[in-house]
Formats: structure tokens, sequence, C-alpha cells
């Protein structure tokens, strides 16, 4: 059994096998109304045919209520099919008895005044109560992120996959991703305008190209746990989404981490004009080249910043560790890889997207990103660099 997702690093995102009808019948099978479900259909015929030129569409309040409401009634049958199977019930048990692991998260779509203690409390409870029931509140539905964790939970057990039961629930998750992915094809206006509006600091780390794909991870992310009830539109609950994994990405990029909380900090005071703020912050920024100083003029994010000698002697023996490290623990392709991200010999510090990347070695450019991750992933233990 071949599953299209398996990272931890992604794991709010549900992992199927891949799907055996076209796109076009598994949103047909949603029954959504006939205008939303036109919308679907056309803006994946534009998408997969770019010279056919037409207006993208895009949700409305009415579609944004209907998508909302698909995303919730599925995973209402996907909580009330875990509570009625026993082996479904136990993944669901092992991952709620740990959830204090997870921050304190909440467990229930309904907002209440429990705790989230009190939460773990009662679906322990519920959960590992084996009297038989026929229907559950709409209230106890799973959040998305603990459904996920049960998910990939139940997908990696040594159950069967091939029973009534668990097809039912395979089913269920390829109905969310389905309406995962209508809330991305008709958000792609969205994704584009705020990739285009991404901070200078993370320009140098990601292309315009590159934003675009990240911040569709960010409809993803949204599209299963939006409603309406948390009181603003689609679009302005993804658009957070969407600026914070362009964010994690750009930053998780670099061979010396930067929290975003500096760099939005950093934005914040040059914008507010506190030059002092904007120092403080500057000197925990140590590997951004092209940020901008603090000088007796108005600061200017294009500007860099004048090193030291011993910044540029400590700089030049980061490189040569660096350089070795690439050498000696990747292999020729990763290498390539990582030389023509960064700059590296013999590439004279000019740095390659991963979208120039992808078309140099004929491949798609998340093939090209998750192999950048893991070499990075190499690297970082092998030089064991740490953020100041």
């Amino acid at each position: 059994m071949v599953w299209s997702l398996n990272s931890p690093e992604i794991i709010d995102l549900l992992a199927t096998t891949p799907a055996t009808k076209p796109f076009t019948t598994r949103v047909k099978d949603l029954h959504l109304s006939r205008d939303l479900e036109a919308k679907a259909l056309l803006s994946e015929r534009i998408d997969n045919h770019i010279h056919f030129r037409k207006p993208q569409q895009i949700l409305t309040v009415q579609n944004e209520k209907e998508l909302a409401g698909e995303v919730l009634l599925r995973r209402h049958n996907f909580t009330e099919l875990v509570l009625k199977v026993k082996s479904f019930r136990q993944a669901a048990l092992s991952v709620i008895q740990n959830i204090y692991l997870f921050q304190n998260r909440r467990i229930f779509f309904a907002t209440t005044t429990d705790s989230p203690e009190q939460q773990r409390q009662e679906a322990l409870l519920l959960f590992g109560d084996d009297s038989p029931r026929q229907s559950l509140p709409l209230e106890k539905t799973f959040r998305h992120l603990l459904l996920a964790r049960i998910w990939n939970r139940i997908i990696s057990g040594n159950s069967s996959h091939h029973d009534n039961d668990f097809k039912k629930l395979h089913q269920v998750v390829e109905h969310l991703n389905t309406l995962r992915n209508i809330y991305m094809i008709l958000s792609t206006n969205l994704v584009k305008k705020l990739a285009s509006r991404i901070n200078t600091v993370y320009q140098q780390s990601i292309s315009y190209e590159d934003a675009v794909q990240i911040g569709s991870f960010g409809i993803a992310r949204a599209s299963y746990r939006y409603h309406q009830s948390s009181g603003v539109r689609f679009s302005t609950y993804a658009a957070n989404w969407i600026k914070k994994e362009v964010q994690r990405q750009a930053l998780a990029g670099r061979l010396i981490k930067i929290s975003t909380n500096n760099v939005e900090q950093y934005s914040r005071a040059i914008k507010e004009g506190n030059r002092k703020k904007a120092e403080s912050i500057m000197i925990r920024l140590t590997d951004i080249t092209t940020a901008a100083p603090v000088t007796n003029n108005q600061p200017s994010a294009n500007q860099s910043i004048p090193r030291s000698p011993e910044e540029s002697a400590e700089k030049r023996e980061m490189e040569n560790i660096l350089k070795g490290a690439v050498e000696q623990i990747l292999s020729p392709k990763s290498g390539d890889i990582i030389k023509r991200r960064y700059g590296l010999p013999p590439y004279g510090g000019k740095e390659q997207s991963i979208a120039e990347i992808s078309t140099i070695y004929g491949v798609t450019r998340g093939a090209i990103y998750q192999q950048e991750k893991k070499s990075l992933q190499k690297l970082r233990r092998h030089i064991k660099i740490t953020t100041p």
C-alpha cells in the first residue's frame, strides 16, 4: 500500500492512496450545488489548459458556507466511524491519551468553557466505552489536527487496509481531500496576490514561483480547519495560513535558522522608524546579508550591513566548513542542488531558485524542495549549527 503523504512535518495533510477516479468524478460524488460544482470543474479545466483563458472563478460567501459545511460534515462522519469500530477507537485513544504532548490542544469542534484537560477526560470516556452508539452530536466532531493524527495512526498500524470499515473511512478522507482541492483551485488568485507581497527578507530564500507553491500548502491547511463560525471570510482566514507557511518554509531553508518572530519585529521596527530596536534585532539576524543596517539616515531593507574583519573571517570559515560538509556527506546530486541554491562554488555566489533547479534536472519543484530539505537536515546534524 503506497501513501501519498507520510512525513511527520506535514501530518495535518491527510494521506491517501493514489486516486483511481478522475477529479471530475470525485467532485460530482460530493453532490455540491450546481454553482459551486461548475466553478470547481471550470477552474480545474483552466489550470490544465493554459491557453483556455477565462476569468478565474472565485468563492462567494455562499460558496464558502457550503464548502465549510461539507468539510465539517465529513469530519463528523470520520468521528462517527472511529467511534463505531473498535480498532479505530483504540487508535483514537492512543492519540487522546497523549494529547497533553501537543500543547494542550482542544479535541472537539464545539467551542466550550471546558479546559483542554476536561475535554481530554471526556474524550477518553467517550471512546473508551464499548457500548454501541447510533449517532454522535455534531459538537463532538474531532478538530482537524486530532483527526489527522488519528488517521495517521490508523494507516501506520498493522490492521488490514482492505476491510469495509477501513474503505469507508478512507472514502471520507478522500472526500475531505477533494474539498481541500476545490478550495485550492478557487483560491489561486489569493495565493498569487499574497505571494507577490512577501517580505523582502523572505525573498532572499524563495522566489515568487516558490512562494506561490508554498502558499498553496497554507490554503490546504486552512481548508481543513475553516468554518464560518470563526466570524471571518475564508480569504481572511486563509491569508494568515499562507503567510505563516511562506515564513516557515523561507526561514527553514536557511542553514542558520531565524525566528519568524524576529523578522516580523524587525519589519515593524523599520516601519515605525524605531532605529534602536531595529539595530538590536539586526544583531540576531546575522545570516541575512541584504537586510537594512541602522544608520543616521532612514533604514532601507535593500541596503547591506558592513561586516567587520572578524565577521568576514568567520563567514569565510563557515563557508569552508559548509563546502567540506557538502562534499563529504551528500550525494553528487544533492550536493549540486545545495550549491546551486546557496551560490556555493562553482556557481559564483549566484543563488538559484527551486524552479530554476527543477528545470535543469527535469523534475518537479516539489521533488527538488524535498531533496533540499533532507540535505539541509543532514548538514545541520553534521556541522551542528545553532541559532545564537
